[in-house]
């Protein structure tokens, strides 16, 4: 009986501990990122006696073994999807199969490893976890917005309020038609000089006879906030379309000088029909300056910054951890895992990349824990839970007998 006693006590011991790991499930249920666990059981040492072998007389008889109970194993990390919940967060991220957002310090060290994509934007505006950790990615390369994976990840810092230099316009193109009878027509592109302000140069067709206009250049510095044009010297010239309304010579246009270089204005694609006026601008280069102000993580982890001109780039690509051995990972609280002795070799990476799954921008991972069935599995360790007490309660019962024999 004392033996007994032992035994049920070892079952509710891990019955206990397997209760502890589903309410910590069902707790969870609504954490971002959490991953179930599930409690594994074994039986604990025999007591054996060794089977007799049969002598051709008598048959011979088998071992007996006798169980002291059970333990809990351990518990094994469910690692599969959570859903996924598209929430427009600017800063928040997904994962979508295999690998894990990669944290640490400001130098790049003490790596943890976590599906929690709830980023923010320090005060001196690097990304970090809810716990001030720094979120690692791969650079950007500065002018061209392209991201280098071959480098070593680390803290990525958002260049706000960061200026661009304007580039200056060098080409344009203006089309459509230019109704026949229509005495005088203009016709504006926005236009970028050296410095990136920003310019209206207008062009302005004026009739001389059928089919033959002359055109004339005006600028105005809208950076400056002017409201008249000026004549711009030495640009203009004559445009001539044949009798059924085309380019006559077909290659139209001239150099505009601007800010130190030139402007290719090309007419070429105009028509001179009767028909409705329907001109535009095409093909107009350059840039105005401008600075980030605005930042959000993209589809691919790319950490994209907006610019005031409404322009986009790339700063960075969010790295990815994979390892070959996910169940050695280490849970160590606030959706962080570390890495252990049987995870196996780190593997960086990026969406896409060594085997990571894909990164979801301006989405969050729920928690893949089905509460019917962590439920169910409570109910199940209460029952043996119950069962193990009630095996100690007829233990007692037993014993009171005994001691009772000796009365």
């Amino acid at each position: 009986m004392i033996k007994a006693l032992y035994t049920s006590i070892t079952g509710m011991n891990a019955t206990q501990n397997a209760l502890s790991v589903t309410s910590n499930n069902i707790a969870n249920a609504q954490t971002v990122g959490y991953k179930k666990q599930k409690a594994m059981f074994d039986d604990l040492l025999y007591n054996n006696s060794i089977g007799a072998k049969g002598d051709g007389k008598y048959a011979g008889t088998n071992p007996k073994s006798i169980g002291n109970g059970v333990k809990m194993s351990g518990t094994v990390t469910d690692y599969s999807d959570g859903t996924i919940t598209l929430t427009g967060g600017k800063t928040q991220a997904a994962m979508e199969g295999n690998g894990f957002f990669v944290v640490g310090d400001s130098k790049g060290g003490n790596m943890e490893f976590t599906r929690k994509g709830t980023f923010g934007i320090s005060s001196d505006y690097y990304i970090t976890n809810t716990e001030g950790q720094y979120v690692f990615a791969y650079p950007a390369n500065e002018a061209t917005g392209e991201v280098d994976l071959s480098g070593i990840p680390g803290p990525l810092q958002i260049p706000m309020g960061t200026a661009i230099g304007g580039i200056r316009t060098s080409k344009g193109t203006i089309k459509g038609n230019i109704p026949t009878g229509e005495k005088q027509i203009t016709q504006d592109l926005p236009v970028y000089d050296n410095a990136g302000n920003t310019w209206t140069m207008r062009v302005e067709f004026k009739q001389t006879s059928e089919h033959n206009y002359t055109y004339k250049v005006q600028m105005r510095n809208d950076s400056k906030k002017e409201t008249e044009f000026k004549d711009v010297q030495g640009a203009g010239g004559n445009m001539t379309f044949d009798a059924v309304g085309n380019p006559n010579p077909k290659e139209q246009g001239a150099n505009i000088p601007f800010d130190g270089g030139s402007i290719k204005l090309d007419l070429s694609h105009l028509t001179n029909h009767p028909t409705d006026k329907t001109l535009s601008v095409t093909d107009v280069d350059g840039r105005a300056a401008a600075t980030v102000k605005d930042c959000f993580i993209a589809d691919g982890g790319y950490v994209m910054v907006k610019y005031s001109d409404g322009s986009m780039k790339s700063a960075g690509q969010l790295a990815l951890a994979m390892f070959p051995n996910e169940g050695g990972l280490m849970k160590t609280g606030n959706g962080n895992y570390t890495a252990t002795n049987t995870t196996g070799i780190l593997a960086l990476g990026a969406s896409g990349q060594n085997g990571a799954g894909k990164v979801r921008g301006g989405a969050q991972e729920g928690a893949n824990v089905d509460l019917s069935v962590e439920f169910v599995d409570l109910m199940l360790y209460q029952r043996g839970f119950q069962g193990n007490a009630k095996v100690i309660k007829v233990s007692d019962e037993v014993l009171n007998e005994v001691v009772n024999l000796i009365r």
